[in-house]
């Protein structure tokens, strides 16, 4: 059991390090970030295009976010499903600052978030202002709820459907 933790503390001390034991920098990983980024095999956080429709499927149902653009924002749609009579819909719009989402819902009570998108993800804060359980049912939030990238570009956000909203983005 002792050599075992021995071992660990060994390896451990080993990570961030190459084989000549220099120590990886933020600079490494920045660079490393740049050519994946020049080989699309990263999406570049600042021309981001978040036109499009996500979803996240989960036994409960699927959770839909849908963006259309006009002008310099966009008209969103979203919908966190929690089973067949709970949920949060609501629809809005969005203005995007790199990779910072201003989220600001409409037709209910003041609800206003800033969601992260990365290009593949849309992630909305764990805690959000009390105005926005408005537009949930009971026992439901659109707290800490993420949206993956299914599909891009207007055309396609406008085949995100709710359960209220005949589309979410029309």
């Amino acid at each position: 059991m002792r050599w075992n933790a021995i071992f660990v503390c060994l390896v451990l001390s080993g990570c961030g390090q190459d084989g000549s034991g220099t120590v990886f920098s933020s600079d490494s990983s920045a660079e490393l970030d740049r050519q994946a980024i020049a080989k699309d095999l990263l999406p570049d956080p600042e021309t981001l295009n978040m036109a499009g429709r996500y979803e996240r499927r989960s036994e409960l149902g699927t959770d839909k976010f849908c963006a259309t653009k006009n002008g310099s924002q966009h008209d969103i749609g979203i919908l966190a499903v929690f089973g067949p009579e709970s949920k949060c819909e609501a629809q809005g719009s969005a203005t995007a600052d790199g990779s910072h989402i201003r989220i600001t819902l409409k037709g209910k009570e003041s609800c206003s978030f800033t969601a992260e998108f990365d290009g593949v993800a849309l992630r909305i804060p764990g805690t959000l202002d009390s105005g926005c359980s408005s537009y949930c049912s009971p026992r439901a939030s659109l707290s800490g709820t993420s949206y993956y990238f299914v599909e891009q570009g207007d055309v396609n956000a406008r085949k995100a459907l709710g359960r209220d909203f005949e589309k979410l983005c029309p």
